[in-house]
């Protein structure tokens, strides 16, 4: 039987407590420090405190030493022990299996011993038996003694064991006598009344520098993004000039209405205000159209595909009947934006979150808002200035404020299109929430600055437009598929593309791909992500809501 206890992890523990208790010397070393340096008055009563505390600190050094070289004592003793009853109990495996085939033997010899004598054979054959009997019985007997003393062996390691247990406890309570928990409540004291302000200066400062480097990746990246236009603009105005017809005037005009058309976006779009985030409840036609949880990440993006068809109106007549388009079908306009937030909870407690973004809902916002801000104006803000927050970054960090998720909550953002290029730019610019995964497809996302902590996986359709808008407006700089520890990105034929730019740039076409093409994900990272799902076999439970709003 094998000896209780790991002595791997007994011997980690006590490396942690001797790590322990060399921090607790430094922090008595450095207390003394502060109380003897400087002079002013001021810090009369620190100087008392941190002498007092220091002593304690002593104390609770000699503990957690006292404990820590118990523990690994015991540990080398347990895992002596270990070895030698494995040994042992290897050796009486061993016995026991040469021992059952040397009793046939005997059992074998003496039946063929007997029916010689039987038979009445010659003298000297039934001799020659009856040696190799005797033989095999010796054996048998060494393989019986040997099995006895394996287990001899097993019980000397298993009283070895116990011996160095009650040694190791012996000096456990030798190093716990002279002090009690109360060190702790004097610590603690200390440090709520005085030191607390350093882990408060700590996490400010931690706080500060990270959000110092978000803001210096954003202007970067506008910069970059700036820069990129310029140099469009520029090949536009020498384009036109170069046309007879057109000349140097009217190409500086064209490119002057553009610019100012640019500008006016995103200054409309990121000088609003955040809009007002309230949870949306569906209607019976857009509760129809969902077919339910994706069971993996092959299907992630069904998401993203269904939160696009949320948040519309039928456009009506003045004669209250429904206008038509040209193929006889309702108009639509896109009234709110709407996004999904699934919470998805494994047995262990641990909570996960997927958030879905809708896509591009309005084309035409410079010529009077429809409602949504998933728009024109977002799209271009995302891309030319992410050192400034459109209306839908805010919005949606709202959305996720008010559906409970915790800052440490791993999240996963899925989008298509404009909710790709969303998904990839919170990944790349925000340290609000733990971006853990993304998950987009048709999107320019190749040159952001997505940290490898972030999962990525990027699904892409040949001659799709739209994926390579970053490689123009960066000028050339990134813009290319990137393939990592970190970074998936599927390039493929669409399945609808006879259908043209509307099967190749098409949500739809692209949840079909990433089916189709899973495997090109490694398999680890699927392992990983597969606990953001329902048809995880950890998956406990999942609640799923929608959040909505709407420009003023």
């Amino acid at each position: 039987m094998a000896l209780p206890g790991n002595p791997q992890a007994l011997a980690d523990r006590a490396g942690s407590l001797v790590t322990s208790a060399s921090r607790i010397s430094q922090a008595a070393t450095d207390l003394r420090s502060l109380a003897y340096d400087g002079t002013a008055k001021s810090l009369d009563g620190i100087r008392e405190r941190s002498t007092e505390v220091a002593g304690t600190l002593d104390d609770a050094y000699d503990r957690y030493s006292g404990t820590a070289n118990a523990l690994v004592e015991y540990a080398a003793a347990l895992r002596d022990a270990h070895r030698r009853a494995n040994a042992a109990d290897e050796a009486e495996s061993t016995a026991d299996t040469y021992g059952a085939q040397a009793d046939s033997t005997v059992l074998a010899l003496t039946r063929n011993v007997r029916s010689l004598e039987e038979a009445d054979a010659p003298q000297g054959t039934i001799d020659a038996a009856q040696q190799r009997l005797d033989d095999a019985r010796r054996a048998a007997r060494r393989y019986v003694d040997a099995a006895s003393s394996a287990r001899s062996d097993h019980e000397a390691a298993r009283a070895e064991m116990e011996t160095a247990a009650q040694r190791a406890m012996s000096l456990i309570a030798n190093a716990i006598d002279a002090t009690n928990e109360s060190w702790l409540d004097h610590v603690g004291n200390f440090f709520e009344g005085i030191g607390s302000w350093l882990a408060d200066i700590g996490k400010w400062l931690g706080d500060f520098l990270q959000d110092l480097w978000d803001a210096l990746q954003r202007i970067l990246s506008t910069v970059l993004a700036i820069v990129g236009a310029i140099l469009i603009l520029v090949l536009v105005y020498t384009l036109l000039s170069m046309i007879p017809v057109i000349g140097p005037m009217i190409a500086a005009l064209v490119v002057g209405i553009l610019a100012g058309f640019l500008l006016a976006s995103i200054l409309s779009d990121v000088t609003k205000p955040t809009p007002e985030v309230s949870e949306y409840e569906r209607n019976d036609d857009e509760e129809i159209l969902s077919d339910g949880q994706p069971s993996d990440l092959a299907h992630a993006l069904k998401d993203a595909a269904y939160v696009d068809q949320l948040g519309h109106r039928v456009v009506l007549n003045p004669d209250g009947t429904p206008e038509l388009d040209a193929d006889g079908n309702p108009v639509t306009t896109a009234d709110e934006t709407v996004i999904q937030v699934t919470q998805v909870v494994d047995a262990d407690g641990v909570t996960r979150w997927r958030v879905a973004l809708p896509s591009t809902q309005e084309w035409l916002s410079r010529f009077g808002d429809q409602g949504a801000v998933n728009d024109l104006d977002s799209n271009l803000a995302l891309m030319l200035t992410p050192a400034l927050q459109s209306q839908y970054e805010r919005a949606v960090l709202q959305a996720m404020q008010q559906a409970g998720v915790d800052p440490s909550d791993p999240v996963m953002l899925v989008g298509f299109s404009q909710g790709g290029i969303l998904a990839g730019h919170l990944a790349a610019y925000n340290s609000d929430y733990n971006w853990d995964a993304v998950v987009v497809a048709g999107a320019p996302i190749d040159s952001m600055p997505i940290p490898s902590s972030t999962t990525v996986v990027s699904v892409q359709h040949d001659w799709d437009p739209v994926p390579r808008i970053d490689s123009v407006i960066t000028g050339g700089y990134g813009g290319h598929p990137p393939y990592s520890n970190n970074w998936t990105t599927i390039q493929e034929a669409s399945p609808l593309a006879a259908e043209g730019v509307g099967g190749i740039h098409n949500a739809a076409a692209y949840n079909q791909t990433l089916q189709n093409s899973i495997d090109q994900i490694p398999q680890s990272a699927q392992d990983e992500l597969a606990d953001y799902f329902v048809g995880s076999d950890s998956a406990y439970g999942y609640d799923t809501s929608y959040y909505s709003w709407s420009e003023d």
